[in-house]
């Protein structure tokens, strides 16, 4: 009888201590893989905040502010001024053709310069070029730029009818400014159809608006 009690409570006693070993087990994997997810949180979001502040996007905003895509001798520029529709004269016959002008206003409301690195019109890549003097409105004449796909960038208008231009290589538009993109078409374009110009950016973003040919949003 003593013996068969003895063996019961060693028995008690061993199942006993089994059980509390499986708890303080659990509890401990459970703590460790808390603390451990714990750390990896941290130095994860260490790393997507400093990656955030290092590679933060440049904020750029432009904007088609008007247009002049009329058929008419002499087209508006931004600041209310004139200039010839085409390189030699405007053809008032109810098209726009090959070798004609449109004009685009375009606004930098970004913080930044922002420089064009591509400019679509219809699907066609316009070229930018660089013009020193594009001469009096009435006095262009044939030969005189931009030439067919590609554009030139007016600033402003000076006195005695001439225009300050951009010179410089990359067509730049500084913080706030106003330009008009005088753009010479590359093939004809089909009156009242809206065309989509598209500006891409040096720092690769995109800008779409549309323009309706033969009309124009001053």
């Amino acid at each position: 009888m003593e013996l068969r009690k003895s063996l019961v409570n060693t028995n008690q006693t061993h199942f006993k201590h089994k059980g509390v070993s499986t708890i303080i087990g659990t509890l401990l994997l459970v703590m460790i893989s808390s603390v451990g997810g714990s750390t990896a949180f941290v130095f994860s979001q260490e790393s997507i905040n400093s990656s955030q502040i290092s590679n933060s996007p440049n904020m750029e905003f432009i904007e088609i502010v008007g247009y002049d895509a009329r058929d008419v001798d002499k087209l508006f520029l931004h600041d209310g001024n004139e200039i010839l529709a085409k390189n030699c004269c405007g053809l008032e016959d109810g098209k726009k053709n090959y070798d004609e002008r449109i004009s685009v206003y375009l606004q930098n409301n970004s913080p930044e310069p922002v420089i064009i690195s591509e400019l679509r019109f219809a699907g066609d890549v316009y070229s930018f070029t660089p013009a020193t003097k594009i001469g009096e409105w009435d006095k262009i004449g044939n030969g005189h730029k931009p030439h067919p796909n590609e554009y030139i960038i007016v600033n402003k208008h000076l006195e005695g009818k001439s225009y300050l231009t951009l010179d410089d290589f990359s067509p730049t538009i500084q913080p706030g400014q106003i330009i008009t993109i005088l753009l010479d078409l590359g093939k004809n374009g089909s009156m009242y159809h809206d065309y989509q110009i598209k500006i891409t950016t040096n720092n690769g973003n995109t800008f779409v608006s549309e323009i309706a040919m033969g009309q124009d949003k001053i």
